[in-house]
């Protein structure tokens, strides 16, 4: 067992990915939880320890729409997939798909 006290800022919240890495470089706290880009940011160490998965929702008739279509164009596109890469930690395999009409 691990005694909470022990670990510096355990009790401490932060609102960001960002704020959190920029908090764990200051040393303020011991560790946190946070995404691999903003670690590598940062230059900490990660350790992974879950994967989530986001979805765009969206009723059907907005999906024609020209910006809907821009917007699926480029996520879907080799650059972004690419520069997206860059951060670390992301899987884009399904980036910019349809998943279900």
């Amino acid at each position: 067992n691990i005694n909470l006290s022990n670990i510096r800022g355990y009790f401490r919240e932060e609102f960001t990915h960002l704020m959190v890495a920029s908090t764990v470089t200051e040393e303020n706290v011991d560790a946190g939880l946070g995404i691999l880009s903003a670690a590598k940011a940062f230059n900490l160490d990660f350790i992974p320890v879950a994967k989530e998965r986001y979805d765009m929702i969206m009723p059907k008739e907005y999906y024609s729409d020209w910006r809907t279509q821009r917007l699926l164009d480029i996520i879907g596109s080799k650059k972004f997939k690419r520069r997206v890469m860059e951060l670390g930690g992301y899987d884009l395999s399904r980036s910019g798909s349809v998943i279900k009409e």
